[in-house]
């Protein structure tokens, strides 16, 4: 887990916040105080705007980071020294939300956004915004159409050489692992199938792909078809996986089907979920957890 991301899961309640205060936590590299223009409601105004764009562009074009919006800093020592929850914060994190779209060119990819109540409250409370590092950077402010990099200092404007630099970089293949799951109908109804496809959504072409998919509760594989391995003898949980060292996928957005797995669930009421593994040579692996919304097929024939 990178720096950035593991600063953003140890926030999850009022009490963490009020922690980074009595620890005197700075603004630092990976961490940026914002108080919401007006705390009083959640209206996404300009002031409010120009923080959240520059954040995305700088956090994005530099190793990522976090936003923490409800948090007065010192001026000086940009240290951690109040909290000032946000009145209708839903709205407001609708709006941060909404804004990714327009926010920067290109859009960034990755960000999250989540709600840290204030205690006793349902209207009132904080937001934690993760900024990850993009593949597909330099990303530009659209407010001001800037670009902006992170520092110790804060947030600073790329200088004409800087972003030749960064246009200049080594692009980078940036792989998907997406799927759907139908009714194939089969004559046992209780059946579905489970198709897997790979799209590279970065620059460069992908080698060396491959992934590993492992269904942790209410899968049973009944059989696998395409480029597919079945691995479960070998692991705890039924797990299919696929390599591929010789083909390569193009950074063009098409989706590649790579396989299908047919599967029961014999639970009816519970849904199957799984854990996604997948890579390719100059690309950190990803992992995403999903949940096979089997039930919403029950009435398909």
């Amino acid at each position: 887990m990178d720096t950035a991301t593991s600063l953003y899961t140890s926030l999850s309640t009022e009490a963490d916040l009020q922690n980074l205060i009595a620890s005197r936590v700075a603004e630092g590299i990976y961490l940026e105080f914002k108080q919401k223009s007006n705390a009083k409601n959640g209206l996404f105004e300009e002031d409010d705007k120009k923080n959240f764009y520059k954040a995305l562009s700088g956090f994005a074009n530099s190793d990522g980071g976090v936003l923490i919006w409800g948090m007065k800093a010192q001026k000086r020592s940009e240290i951690a020294s109040k909290l000032i929850p946000i009145n209708q914060v839903d709205l407001f994190l609708q709006s941060l939300k909404s804004s990714l779209v327009n926010a920067t060119a290109p859009i960034i990819e990755g960000v999250l956004i989540e709600k840290i109540e204030k205690a006793g409250s349902d209207s009132r409370g904080y937001i934690k915004c993760l900024i990850p590092v993009s593949s597909k950077a330099p990303h530009r402010n659209s407010k001001d159409r800037e670009y902006y990099k992170r520092s110790v200092e804060g947030f600073y404007k790329l200088e004409h050489f800087d972003l030749e630099d960064m246009f200049g970089r080594k692009m980078k293949p940036d792989l998907d692992l997406i799927y759907d799951v139908s009714n194939p109908h089969a004559v046992d109804s209780t059946v579905r199938e489970l198709k897997l496809y790979l799209k590279n959504e970065g620059r460069a072409v992908a080698k060396y792909s491959g992934f590993l998919a492992t269904f942790l509760q209410n899968f049973e594989i009944v059989s696998i078809s395409g480029q597919l391995r079945d691995n479960s003898t070998l692991n705890p949980y039924p797990t299919v996986s696929h390599s591929n060292n010789v083909g390569v996928i193009h950074p063009n957005n098409v989706s590649h089907y790579v396989g299908s797995v047919m599967f029961k669930y014999p639970d009816p009421a519970l849904q199957p979920t799984g854990s996604l593994n997948y890579y390719c040579d100059g690309m950190i692996s990803k992992n995403k957890m999903i949940v096979l919304e089997v039930s919403d097929l029950n009435s398909l024939t």
